[in-house]
């Protein structure tokens, strides 16, 4: 019979210092900066040089028996985020692993020449183990030529992680830049797929349909099918993210807006997870949440963090197909079109800031809801509607905590959606969401209203 694993692949959308706003993945960036990393003329300026890491060492033997949880951490520092990930580290090792909690490291960092290291993280009880930009004590080892954007690679990972430290339920976390619903061409150049973890010395990344690959042989692997799968990165929480892993997670846990500089509070995860170490899925999902939350309330920045029950997603298809037969009509075009404006929109925390051609997402929640303020309550349009808000807030999504109190992120109900303004990008075909949901024929009749709904 298969346990369950708990994989969080978290990528932090965090910005190069702490206290500040999330960093905007520009694909234009990106470009700009992997020329400059080719060129060789990346500053160490504004890349600082990694916190020591300890010299590899032969790592603690196996556990007799399996601890109740194995947390992965796949840290892709090949970038502007070399800081945050000494950071975050630092944050693991306030707890570090314990006889029924183990936590692993990969770590990239631009510096490596290539190389990374993957570390079992202990307990920093040094007089500088509250410095999050300290030295990192945990024993690593060295692996050479490490590709940090490719699936294949955090899957190595993962499965040595599990061969070394067997564990009921694994929380993987793959952490980095996350890019929602715009596209960028990787090492091969294909351009038309989504991506996260983008590493600047191997120009590769790894694409949202790849993260079920990497799911898949994970379980295959080690036999368990992944419980929870948490992006702590920008704008992943859209429906098609999760729906294109719905079979690969129990649970998928994410942000529809950008995450700040910090990213995860790892160390007041760890640390309640240490001390509950029988912590179900579920709990766990809801637990990070709330720790996200609780860290940003009062910060000043504007968050969303959410966990979606992936059980639950082909029945949101159905909810969003009813829907979309109800509201499609040159009637309700009017109405649909002022609810579009007025809907949360995600990306920098400009809301309705989508009047260019660039792709933007919005929470489908207020969007529904702002149509139904102005549909007629006898009518199709408003029955299918609240029934998909209350599928939304009643079975899909098991947990949702914004911040600040008062913002228009308290309309921020668990799940985005793609809903570009002037253009349509045909890569959103692509999805599995689109090939089961008629999400992507609505917004073709948005934008075109001879286009015919399926």
């Amino acid at each position: 019979m298969k346990r369950n694993i708990l994989l969080i692949l978290t990528l932090a959308m965090t910005a190069p210092t702490i206290n500040i706003g999330a960093q905007g993945i520009s694909f234009d960036e990106v470009r700009s900066g992997l020329d400059t990393i080719k060129a060789g003329g990346f500053s160490p300026a504004v890349l600082p040089a990694p916190a020591p890491v300890a010299a590899p060492a032969a790592l603690p033997a196996p556990a007799a028996a399996e601890r109740d949880w194995l947390v992965l951490v796949f840290i892709n520092g090949r970038n502007n985020l070399a800081r945050a990930a000494i950071m975050d580290v630092n944050e693991m090792e306030m707890t570090g692993s314990t006889d029924k909690v183990a936590v692993t490291v990969e770590l990239g960092l631009l510096n490596d020449r290539g190389n990374s290291s993957r570390l079992y993280i202990q307990k920093d009880a040094t007089a500088g183990a509250n410095n999050k930009l300290g030295a990192i004590i945990s024993p690593a080892v060295k692996v050479p030529g490490a590709d940090m954007g490719s699936w294949k690679h955090f899957a190595d990972f993962a499965k040595w992680s599990y061969r070394n430290y067997p564990a009921k339920n694994v929380l993987a976390i793959l952490w980095n830049h996350g890019s929602g619903r715009i596209d960028i061409g990787g090492a091969d150049n294909t351009g038309a797929e989504l991506g996260i973890a983008y590493d600047d010395l191997t120009r590769n990344f790894i694409r949202n349909k790849q993260i079920a690959l990497a799911l898949k042989e994970i379980e295959r692997s080690t036999g368990k099918k992944v419980s929870i799968y948490a992006s702590d990165a920008c704008l992943m929480q859209m429906a098609s993210v999760a729906y294109e892993i719905q079979d690969n997670a129990d649970f998928i846990v994410g942000s529809q807006e950008n995450v700040p500089g910090a990213g995860f509070p790892y160390d007041t995860i760890l640390a309640e997870l240490a001390a509950n170490p029988g912590t179900d899925a579920e709990a766990l999902s809801k637990m990070m949440v709330d720790k996200f939350q609780n860290y940003y309330n009062g910060s000043g920045d504007n968050t969303t963090l959410s966990a979606v029950r992936s059980s639950q997603l082909p029945g949101f298809a159905a909810a969003v197909n009813d829907w979309v037969k109800a509201a499609a009509t040159a009637a309700n075009r009017k109405t649909l079109l002022e609810a579009e404006q007025g809907a949360l929109s995600f990306e920098k925390g400009y809301n309705g800031n989508d009047t260019s051609y660039k792709a933007r997402s919005k929470d489908l929640y207020d969007f529904i809801d702002l149509v139904n303020k102005k549909a007629n309550k006898a009518s199709k349009l408003y029955a299918k509607g609240e029934a998909l808000k209350a599928y939304i807030d009643g079975k899909l999504v098991i947990a949702n905590k914004t911040t600040e109190p008062g913002s228009a992120y308290d309309r921020a109900r668990g799940l985005a959606v793609y809903f570009p303004k002037l253009i349509y990008d045909p890569s959103y075909d692509e999805n599995i969401f689109s090939r089961d949901s008629l999400w992507d024929d609505f917004l073709k009749w948005k934008l075109d209203p001879s286009y015919k709904i399926r």
